[in-house]
């Protein structure tokens, strides 16, 4: 697949990383020289230098043979203006990233259609609608939903306590259907199998119904524990997102902004919320502010520093819980060594929502999860396809990848070994980064594995 990928900031070169690994053609077009300089000294790409807005840089470039092109420069109108551009040249697939929320809050008019758009993406929206579902889950590390929300995902951390440890998942109570489909221990992803055992410590993906996942929690030792009260520091995008969306929650709402006209900004224009002009890691605004008392604090500034500063001075105040985001995905895995709860990036969670489009087969939707960055594939199995009319149990599955579960028109299924793939079959499938192309081969009509 050709792949052309406009603005080398955090997404764009997390995107032409992620694509380059897997061997497509991708093309870069970045007029900083720096930013130029880091993708050539890194990335085995084609790196373009010039503005997207001309024609003669997107020949160059390869618009004409182009699969995909995702326009994520900073800004809005050259993103819209490129994609535009590249559907005149026949471009199969343009994303565009759009922050501007007028653009997408248009009632009478399509920016999909009239400018030719498959995928208009907002980061900061898809990183406030993510925590908030974590807010409506907050035993879980992370949380995802399949299938119109039949299907739900959730990250778990297992306690000392927890009544599987010492237990390998033939073990596990199974009187509910559900699959763990994923083992994290020491930052190393195991597909389980029945003999694997489970540790205090270890984070498990749990996959069941969507009505039955507190049931199924409960089943395995997790509860789920109202919320209340929320405090977001920071009252940019994201934390004005989310603060949107809480408030259908009917939940207490605080939001912590340093900047003075910001603060009366989003004041004017959220309902239900708090907003509080000050310095987040000033101790004593923090202790005056009783944000001590907060069952979930989520940082979402632009600093990663501040963010991580004051997740640690609220958690020695009481928070049960800190989210804390950062931009520099490759710090994750040391944060999350010391005391906060939920680490995300936003850049991995919008690469999640453009890879569908990147995908072969009918894929639905692509989780991205963990550091190994594994992946949830939500696709339909065509017919003729090698996995249909196949029990599970006799398709050669790559060792590192399962099938989660099978939604079959409004019946959800969790199935085992005996279970049988229909065509039209939506399957939602876990597996890791090298096994992905057999993967999905397997859902491919008139596709072979050798």
């Amino acid at each position: 697949m050709k792949a052309i990928i406009i603005g080398a900031g955090k997404v764009g070169f997390s995107m032409a990383e992620m694509l380059s690994e897997e061997n497509h053609d991708v093309v870069v077009i970045e007029q900083s020289p720096e930013r130029q300089q880091i993708l050539e000294d890194t990335l085995d790409i084609q790196v373009i230098n010039g503005s997207a807005s001309s024609f003669s840089v997107l020949e160059a470039a390869g618009v004409r043979e182009a699969d995909i092109l995702l326009a994520v420069t900073e800004f809005d109108e050259l993103n819209m203006l490129a994609c535009m551009l590249a559907k005149q040249y026949g471009t199969r697939v343009t994303v565009a990233r759009v922050r501007n929320t007028e653009y997408l809050e248009l009632k009478h008019i399509s920016l999909n259609q009239l400018m030719g758009i498959d995928l208009i993406i907002n980061p900061e929206r898809v990183t406030a609608f993510h925590i908030a579902q974590i807010v409506k889950n907050p035993e879980a590390l992370n949380v995802d939903y399949y299938a119109e929300g039949k299907v739900q995902l959730v990250e778990l951390r297992i306690q000392p306590n927890s009544p599987l440890v010492g237990k390998t998942l033939t073990d596990a109570d199974s009187s509910l259907p559900y699959n763990i489909v994923s083992i994290v221990r020491n930052h190393k992803t195991i597909v389980p199998r029945g003999q694997d055992t489970f540790y205090a410590g270890d984070h498990i993906n749990l996959m069941a119904q969507s009505s039955d996942i507190v049931e199924v929690e409960k089943l395995l030792g997790f509860y789920r524990q109202k919320i209340n009260q929320v405090t977001i520091l920071g009252g940019g995008r994201t934390g004005y997102h989310l603060a949107q969306i809480l408030e259908e929650q009917k939940i207490n709402i605080k939001i912590i902004e340093k900047d003075l006209k910001r603060a009366e900004k989003i004041s004017e224009k959220l309902n239900n919320t708090l907003v509080i002009h000050g310095d987040g890691s000033d101790y004593q605004l923090l202790d005056e502010e009783n944000v001590g008392q907060s069952d979930i604090f989520v940082a979402v500034t632009d600093d990663d520093k501040i963010n991580m500063l004051c997740s640690l001075i609220v958690k020695n105040l009481g928070v049960k819980t800190t989210i804390c985001q950062l931009k520099r995905f490759e710090v994750i895995p040391l944060v999350e060594q010391i005391d906060i709860d939920i680490v995300l990036s936003p850049r991995i969670l919008t690469a999640g929502a453009i890879l569908k489009y990147i995908r072969r087969g009918d894929i639905v939707s692509v989780t991205i999860l963990g550091e190994e960055k594994a992946e949830m594939l939500e696709l339909f199995a065509q017919p003729g396809s090698i996995a249909v009319n196949k029990k599970i149990q006799d398709i050669k599955f790559p060792r590192g990848s399962v099938v989660g579960a099978v939604v079959r028109g409004e019946q959800v299924i969790v199935p085992d070994g005996n279970f049988k793939i229909n065509a039209f079959d939506r399957v939602i499938v876990f597996t890791l980064p090298q096994d992905l192309p057999k993967v999905e081969k397997l859902f491919l009509k008139g596709a072979w594995l050798f």
